[in-house]
């Protein structure tokens, strides 16, 4: 897993255009695609991601590009998704979709999580 990790910080770190802004993307046709191509199975709804089988995704902090490197040419055990199967608008439209995200409380703003004990 730590090799994952590093194989994966390297090959963002490789990209030419980390400070490039990401195109824009329409919010509604991304969370369409979000759902349609099965992208919620494992990141969760809304991209808030699942304990076994994908990381939150939600308001990544990851540009554009190494988002769209990534699906791409995953690191980890996810299936790439190549350009014509995803067109890169698409997964801009999904950027978007992720971006548009609220921020998730804070541990300290649910009274549940106070009740037991959570601070």
């Amino acid at each position: 897993m730590k090799n994952l990790v590093v194989a994966f910080a390297l090959s963002n770190l490789a990209l030419p255009a980390l400070a490039q802004d990401a195109p824009k993307g329409d919010v509604a046709n991304g969370q369409r695609h979000f759902m349609s191509d099965g992208c919620y199975q494992c990141h969760g709804v809304g991209g808030l991601g699942a304990a076994l089988t994908g990381p939150k995704i939600a308001r990544t902090a990851l540009p554009f590009a190494s988002f769209l490197n990534q699906l791409r040419h995953p690191a980890a055990e996810m299936a790439p998704y190549e350009a014509k199967i995803v067109p890169d608008q698409t997964v801009a439209d999904i950027y978007a979709y992720l971006q548009a995200q609220p921020e998730s409380p804070k541990a300290k703003d649910l009274p549940l999580l106070l009740g037991m004990g959570v601070k």
